[in-house]
């Protein structure tokens, strides 16, 4: 009885383990809308999203040159950890630090994703979004961006951030429930005359 029973436990923790590393289906190119993520570089999850905002996974020193080059100046890094002031401090870019655990992610947590990227647009800045893979987190802040500032369907921004290519993972049925209108709303007014 006591095997049978590791035994379970083993095989569903290995379940949870396989189906967290599973992402969503990604668009084939021809069929993939024009106005998604251009990729800048693949193997740094790295796209712009608009002519101000862009996207990636955790930056490393090798990406720097590129975020010079396309005059990123502000960079907003969405994981618990803060290594962006060990790997990018000395070059000058402005680091905000916006922590989100994944599981919990809440409407409190994108507002200050919006208010940072409303900041730098005032101020003519371009920013960086990343988590650790540039997938979930920055693909649920990325999302209700373009809700907020492009004026995007929910629907629309929810297949980009699923199926764009950034490897978004369905374990994190969590996120897609922050998308209420009662949310948005709340995001727009807070955004628009914050109390």
């Amino acid at each position: 009885m006591r095997l049978k029973l590791l035994a379970s436990t083993a095989l569903v923790c290995l379940s949870l383990n396989l189906t967290g590393c599973i992402t969503t289906s990604t668009l084939p190119d021809h069929q993939r809308p024009q106005q998604w993520g251009t990729v800048m570089n693949k193997h740094y999850n790295f796209y712009r999203i608009s002519d101000t905002v862009f996207r990636s996974e955790q930056p490393s020193t090798e990406i720097i040159p590129a975020l010079e080059e396309h005059n990123i100046t502000v960079v907003i890094n969405l994981r618990s950890r803060d290594r962006d002031k060990t790997v990018l401090a000395q070059h000058g870019f402005e680091l905000v630090h916006v922590p989100i655990n994944t599981w919990a992610i809440d409407r409190d947590d994108l507002l200050q994703v919006m208010k940072t990227i409303q900041i730098a647009q005032r101020n003519h800045k371009k920013v960086l979004i990343h988590c650790y893979h540039g997938s979930d987190r920055t693909g649920a802040s990325v999302a209700m961006y373009r809700i907020i500032f492009e004026n995007w369907s929910v629907d629309d921004a929810l297949k980009e951030m699923k199926h764009g290519g950034y490897g978004f993972h369905p374990i994190w049925i969590n996120i897609e429930k922050i998308f209420t209108p009662e949310n948005i709303k709340w995001i727009r007014e807070q955004l628009t005359n914050p109390s």
